[in-house]
This record gives C-alpha cells, sequence and structure tokens, in this order.
C-alpha cells in the first residue's frame, strides 16, 4: 500500500586501536582527524563508538566507518551508501544522528570513491559485490540484531540499494532517496551530459549492462518495505523514476512508502532525509519487532 506525502515538508538544507574518548562536542572532523589516528573513538557525551571498518572486495580496499551505540547488547543495523563522489566519511553526521536513535550503522564508499579502491562501475557487478559484503559483515556483527537489519541509499547509492534490497531477503525495510530505478529511460531523459557520459562510460554502455543496473526489472523479489524519496525538481534522477518505482511496486502489491517534495531538486537536504528516514526505519524495524 502507498502512503503519498506530497510537497508537505519545508526544510533546508579496521582499525583496532585503544578507542580514544572524544571531547563532549567534539565536530565531525575532530572525529575523523581522532578516526585516523586511532581507528575507534568513543563519544562519551552521546554514548557513540565511532570505527573504521575497511574491508577488501576483488582485492581492492573498501573503505567503511561504523558508528553504533555504546550500550551493550544487540541493535537493529543500518548499512548506508551514499552516491557519486560522496563517501563513508561525508555520511558520518548521518549516522551519528541515527547511532543516536538507538542504530548500529556502517557506511560504504562506493568503488573507486573516498578511500574504496577499483574503477567505478556506475553500480555494476564489482560495486555491489563489495556492497553485499558490507552488508553481510554488519549482519554478522555481534553489536547487531540480524533479525532487523535495513539499508539506506542515496542517489548512487539508493541505485545501489535497490539494487541489493532485490538479491537479498534479510534486509527488513530499505530507503531509497534520488535514485534511479530504470537505466535506459533515465539515461534519455537526463539532460546533464557528464551524468550521461559517466552512466554510458563506467557501465559500459549496452543494453545488458543498462538492464543489470536496474532494479525496476527485479522488483518482483523484493521482500522488505521500502520508502522512496524523490524531489519534484531533480533534474539528476528525474522525478519519473520514483513513479515508475511507485506504479510497478502497486502493481506488484508491495509493500512501500513514497514521499515527493514537489518543489525540491535532488538535494533533499539532512533535515528531510533524517525525518523521513527515522520515522519509516523506527516504524518498520523498532515498532515492527516489538508487536
Amino acid at each position: 500500500m502507498a502512503i503519498a506525502t506530497l510537497a508537505l515538508v519545508q526544510f533546508g538544507g579496521p582499525g583496532h586501536a585503544r578507542a580514544q574518548p572524544a571531547a563532549p562536542g567534539a565536530g565531525v572532523a575532530a572525529i575523523l582527524d581522532s578516526l585516523d589516528r586511532t581507528g575507534r573513538m568513543v563519544l562519551a557525551a552521546s554514548g557513540v563508538v565511532v570505527e573504521t571498518w575497511d574491508y577488501a572486495s576483488d582485492g581492492e580496499r573498501v573503505e567503511a566507518i561504523a558508528v553504533r551505540p555504546e550500550a551493550p547488547g544487540r541493535h537493529p543495523g543500518l548499512l548506508l551508501i551514499p552516491g557519486y563522489q560522496r563517501t563513508a566519511r561525508d555520511y558520518l553526521p548521518l549516522a551519528l544522528r541515527l547511532a543516536r536513535a538507538g542504530y548500529a550503522c556502517v557506511a560504504v564508499s562506493q568503488r573507486g570513491f573516498g578511500r574504496s579502491t577499483g574503477a567505478p562501475d556506475f553500480v555494476g557487478p564489482a560495486t555491489m559485490r563489495a556492497i553485499d559484503q558490507g552488508f553481510s559483515r554488519l549482519r554478522a556483527a555481534g553489536f547487531v540484531d540480524s533479525a532487523r537489519v535495513g539499508v539506506f541509499g542515496y542517489s548512487r547509492g539508493a541505485i545501489a540499494a535497490s539494487l541489493l534490497a532485490t538479491r537479498r531477503p534479510d534486509i527488513h525495510a530499505a530507503v531509497f532517496g534520488g535514485g534511479i530505478y530504470d537505466m535506459t529511460s533515465a539515461y534519455h531523459e537526463i539532460e546533464s551530459p557528464v551524468i550521461r557520459d559517466n552512466m554510458s562510460r563506467e557501465s559500459g554502455d549496452t543494453t545488458a549492462a543498462f538492464a543489470e543496473r536496474s532494479s525496476l526489472g527485479h522488483m518482483e523479489q523484493l521482500r522488505c518495505p521500502v520508502l522512496i524519496l524523490h524531489g519534484g525538481r531533480d533534474a539528476n534522477a528525474p522525478a519519473e523514476q520514483a513513479r515508475m518505482l511507485e506504479a510497478r511496486l502497486d502493481q506488484l502489491h508491495k509493500d512501500y512508502e513514497i514521499r515527493i517534495y514537489e518543489d525540491r531538486d535532488h538535494n533533499l537536504g539532512m533535515p528531510t532525509i533524517l525525518e523521513a528516514t527515522l520515522d519509516f526505519f523506527d516504524r518498520r524495524l523498532k515498532e515492527a519487532a516489538a508487536r
């Protein structure tokens, strides 16, 4: 069943070294600097642990950062997947907010971005193997409740999250923000020559390559509830992509919610994203498990 919210929200914009306690109110830059030096730190004021969680996939490094509640026990887990040129380090503010709300998060940089090595392949096989491996590591972590694990992706990250959600029945909730779900139609609709060049050059520009990266054709395999977030004026990933996904999920009688912010572009802003994402995961991972 779809729950539509149209233009209602208006907001702006492996290390294992000894833990390094952070000063109260430490900023993101200070946290990252300490993380680079020690590999693990505790933010005592907020009760959050931040750790480097890098791993290898296909012989390449995958940059990953784990951010979780310091409190003992198993917490609902979230894999966070940034988009084009965005990294696990960029997602630290989001992960901190989610960890303070009780979620154990792992943010991963896609292949070729940040400190992840290897050539970008526009969410192709190598990227998806790395992300799938990251999800498996998160789910198996001792601080994660494997019965309550979700995935969040934005922009190119939403492409990855949507593909992952159609391939893994052990994902229990997913959020896709500003994503492309049918590569062929998006390629013909996007005006930016830079984005179109990235799509064709990184993927190999074949019909099969585009189909492999298009989750729309695999949604019959989706097993978890989904929240779709999109800006109505998005030029990077046209809003028609969200509407096509909505129509397909309706056709398949899948459990989803959609929020299209008609006056917003590709960047919905952290307050909007966080509010919608927390509300969804709280209901679908926390409250559902309590019932």
